[in-house]
């Protein structure tokens, strides 16, 4: 019987997952299916990072979870075998892998020269308490400047916020951030409802994906109307990003939008059930809430509190 194999190309990182969206993208219509045969080959990876991660993880948890495929194998090389233990997805899917269950509370903050924040799901009745556990690690990280930790919380906080925003069900949002004195990388993904379908209806607008996703930047759109919520969360950190020239790239549903050091490009691409917000911020020039309130003149956004829960 003939093997299908899903090859993994060689650099999976943040300038490469279209392609790796483009590998996946049927998987979203395999459920139930228990298709036999199947092989998910990451043997010829030799560069990622935690995004790249990330989504093979998502991968093959969407796939277990949702009976995709029948006694899947995995193949790997070494260097992705350290990868996935280094960045705490090893455990994650070897538990998958042999249809076993894994406490996420086993995983803990690591400090090795780095800050690092193990994967976690970010699932509302099971809340795990980011703000002890965390975020006071990155706080004392990042001592030397006050407007850095300010940064990278604020960051961190509307990343989570989006997505139990958008998230309708639980559908296990998993977060993982790493950083070092240069810069922090953060990345979420999820496979339930995404940015277009949720805000699509909202706006009441019919129009490309591509450009549904764009009018998530703009301030004050939230798929939340007549709730609290402000819309200022994928606006401020799309300003926060243009700011400090860093990176901050969304999928959702077979649309994406980057802003590459202030430069932004929109577009079609293949389907991701769900989204995935991957944001990269060097240090050197950190700017916080403050600083985006002087360019607008708004001194609400000074009043805005980072709640992670």
């Amino acid at each position: 019987m003939n093997e299908t194999k899903y090859i993994v190309p060689k650099s999976l990182d943040a300038n490469n997952i279209l392609d790796f969206l483009r590998m996946t993208e049927d998987v979203f219509k395999m459920k139930g299916q228990l298709i036999p045969n199947v092989m998910f080959d990451l043997s010829n990876v030799n560069r990622t990072n935690i995004l790249g991660l990330l989504l093979i993880y998502k991968f093959v948890e969407y796939t277990s979870i949702n009976d995709c495929f029948k006694n899947p194998l995995l193949q790997y090389n070494n260097y992705v075998e350290e990868e996935l233990k280094k960045y705490g997805f090893w455990e994650l899917l070897q538990a998958y892998m042999n249809e076993k269950d894994f406490n996420y509370r086993d995983l803990d903050f690591k400090d090795e020269g780095r800050f690092f924040i193990a994967p976690l799901a970010l699932l509302r009745e099971k809340k795990y308490n980011i703000e002890e556990s965390f975020l006071p690690k990155i706080e004392n990280y990042y001592a030397y400047d006050e407007k850095v930790v300010s940064m990278v919380l604020t960051c961190l906080g509307e990343v989570l916020l989006n997505f139990w925003e958008h998230a309708v069900n639980d559908t296990k949002s998993i977060i993982v951030a790493v950083g070092n004195k240069d810069k922090v990388e953060i990345a979420c993904a999820d496979t339930g409802n995404g940015i277009v379908s949720t805000l699509a209806p909202v706006l009441n607008y019919k129009g490309p994906k591509e450009n549904i996703l764009g009018k998530a930047l703009i301030k004050g759109i939230t798929s939340k109307k007549m709730t609290n919520h402000m819309g200022y969360g994928l606006w401020i950190l799309d300003e926060i990003v243009t700011a400090t020239q860093g990176k901050l790239h969304i999928y959702s549903e077979g649309a994406y939008i980057f802003n590459n050091h202030g430069k932004k490009i929109k577009g079609l691409c293949s389907f991701w059930q769900g989204t995935i917000i991957y944001l990269s911020l060097p240090l050197a020039n950190p700017k916080t809430l403050s600083d985006i309130a002087s360019v607008y003149d708004d001194d609400s956004l000074t009043e805005i509190k980072i709640k992670f829960e």
